[in-house]
């Protein structure tokens, strides 16, 4: 069936990232246009209300579909279009296919389509095994991730299980290898108990004597700046005209110039060119406030992964900062490694105002990021 079903599939997906209708459709026409067409091409009968369930209720919850064989349901499908609070949608899907034994599920709004595996240990952001974007994938891959987690032939077989286990895990060594950087600067910074124990034991093997826990943890304060490391993906290209190699940051108080955030509100900053900014004790030279932007969104969504998309719910004014559609942002930068872009056109004090919305939201403190304008 795979091979049969990929091409009309490749051919629809193209069709809707043509067209776009898919923005404009409620909550009803993407059912029909979309849901239900996808899963004719993935071998459902959508007219057989035993096998494609519509409405299936279960303890007093509804979901649009349960896709059933032989009787019993192997998928639960929720269809949601712009909804006040998708995430409790999610954790109630979720929930309720725990509850029936119901081992995938997915949720989709029509362009973004998000499976879950209920059997994983955690809550619903940690049991999301694969999110796909129609309009910003591949049609080639959208429609191999279709085929592979909802075709009705790997559902019967119990096929979408191992490709939902095979792509939590691919998922989970991507993240780890990601957040090394992190890791890093984090067994450095604090400083970590088991490198103080290391260097206690080396000092020790070559003098005789272990030094004291805190002239070690000294040490490692003193140097930090020499060791932390950049990720890789939110670095500046050290060839790009203009780079400059990253030094240690000088203390807020020794330059006249630089100021953090947790002590200056952003409207200090609204008449302002910027120079660098130093975050977590590392330094990034920047040519524009944007990049500032940037570069804190791509250290963000590689640091905080699982949990990245929540910037979709950020606003300022009503008006979107963050969005899986770059035609809804007047100057959209795509963020490394997610399909969400960030809106750049903003003021210096908008921009500076949203990065600390964002260090609030990740869980960083304010006075880790100082900026040097000139």
């Amino acid at each position: 069936m795979e091979k049969a079903a990929k091409k009309p599939i490749v051919a629809f997906i193209r069709e809707l990232k043509t067209s776009r209708k898919l923005l404009s459709f409620d909550e009803a026409s993407t059912k029909q246009a979309v849901v239900l067409r996808l899963l004719s091409l993935l071998g459902w009968e959508i007219f057989d209300v035993e096998e494609v369930a519509p409405d299936y209720s279960a303890d007093g919850v509804r979901v649009s579909y349960a896709l059933r064989i032989d009787g019993k349901v192997r998928l639960l499908l929720e269809v949601k279009r712009n909804p006040e609070d998708p995430d409790g949608l999610r954790k109630q899907l979720v929930a309720l296919s725990a509850q029936e034994s119901v081992e995938l599920c997915a949720y989709t709004d029509g362009p973004v389509w998000s499976f879950y595996l209920t059997s994983v240990r955690g809550g619903f952001k940690q049991k999301q095994c694969h999110a796909i974007d129609l309009l910003a994938e591949k049609p080639e891959e959208a429609a191999a991730v279709l085929i592979g987690l909802l075709s009705r032939e790997k559902v019967a077989g119990g096929g979408h299980l191992e490709a939902a286990e095979a792509a939590m895990q691919n998922q989970r060594r991507e993240q780890a290898a990601r957040i090394l950087p992190a890791a890093w600067n984090r067994v450095v910074s604090e400083p970590d108990k088991a490198l103080v124990e290391i260097l206690s034991e080396a000092a020790g093997a070559l003098c005789g004597f272990r030094p004291e826990p805190a002239a070690v943890e000294a040490f490692i304060r003193r140097h930090r700046g020499l060791w932390l490391v950049e990720d890789e993906e939110a670095a500046p290209d050290p060839q790009a005209p203009g780079a400059q190699a990253a030094e240690p940051p000088a203390p807020p108080e020794a330059e006249g110039k630089s100021a953090g955030i947790n002590t200056r509100r952003p409207e200090f900053f609204a008449d302002k060119a910027i120079d660098s900014f130093t975050f977590q004790g590392r330094s990034f030279p920047v040519k524009s406030w944007e990049q500032l932007l940037t570069t804190l969104c791509n250290q963000f969504a590689a640091a905080h992964a699982q949990e990245f998309e929540k910037v979709l719910w950020m606003y300022d004014d009503h008006q979107p900062c963050f969005s899986r559609y770059s035609d809804q942002l007047r100057i959209p930068e795509k963020i490394r490694r997610t399909n969400i872009y960030v809106e750049t056109k903003l003021s210096p004090d908008e921009i500076v105002k949203t990065v600390g919305d964002l260090m609030t939201e990740f869980g960083y403190g304010h006075e880790e990021l100082v900026i040097t304008t000139q």
